[in-house]
């Protein structure tokens, strides 16, 4: 009896460990999936905010050991308007060729694809809270006002453009949901007048976990 009741014993705590364990791996599955449909392993910005010669430093970054994909990008604040209602927003230009091979954000997309972004089309893909809290459908027009000021004959006014809501995307993040916006790269370095530079590069890596030593690697490379 004693023998029988050990081996249930051991078997019972057996058992819940591999669920808790199993629970465990799942829910970190799930979180990374969610953050790396959005984000990058590993980004490089400009020591002043912007990359030049970004093309050239694409191409050095691409051929370092564990880089899989290297994609240009332009990224500020920026205040979304719908009438009355306003939203603060990460303002993100992307190239959407280039940003499925760095991220999964194309299979988050509820609305509308990335494809949808094309320069000189001023079109905008909102993450699914942002939208609801402006209001808006795929469909609409915001306005889209920059930090960045403009001399006007009146002062110094906000910069702003009217885009048209072209998707929306779902990521299962609040934080991405409700304080991202995607544009055309071109048509983000139009509003914050980059000219042809970018805010940095966002690099895809065969093992994630090997980041750190990788974007060093990388930023040494690219100079």
């Amino acid at each position: 009896f004693v023998a029988f009741m050990s081996v249930i014993g051991l078997a019972l705590g057996v058992a819940v460990l591999i669920v808790v364990l199993s629970v465990l791996n799942g829910f970190e599955r799930e979180l990374r999936s969610r953050m790396l449909a959005v984000t990058s392993h590993a980004t490089i910005t400009g020591v002043d905010g912007t990359i030049a010669d970004w093309r050239k430093g694409q191409a050095d970054a691409a051929r370092e050991p564990n880089v899989m994909a290297v994609v240009p990008f332009v990224e500020s604040r920026g205040l979304l308007a719908n009438g009355e209602r306003v939203a603060g927003a990460l303002v993100r230009g992307i190239l959407p060729d280039e940003e499925v091979k760095a991220v999964g954000l194309s299979s988050r997309m509820r609305q509308g694809s990335l494809a949808d972004l094309a320069p000189g089309k001023f079109r905008v893909i909102l993450g699914r809270a942002v939208a609801r809290e402006l209001g808006v459908e795929p469909g609409e027009r915001i306005v889209v006002m920059a930090r960045e000021e403009s001399a006007t004959p009146a002062g110094f006014a906000p910069r702003m453009k009217r885009f048209t809501v072209s998707g929306i995307f779902e990521s299962g993040m609040y934080e991405f949901d409700r304080g991202l916006a995607l544009m055309h790269m071109a048509d983000a370095a139009l509003l914050y007048r980059l000219g042809d530079r970018v805010s940095g590069l966002r690099l895809a890596l065969e093992d994630p976990f090997l980041a750190p030593l990788t974007v060093r690697s990388v930023a040494r490379a690219i100079g």
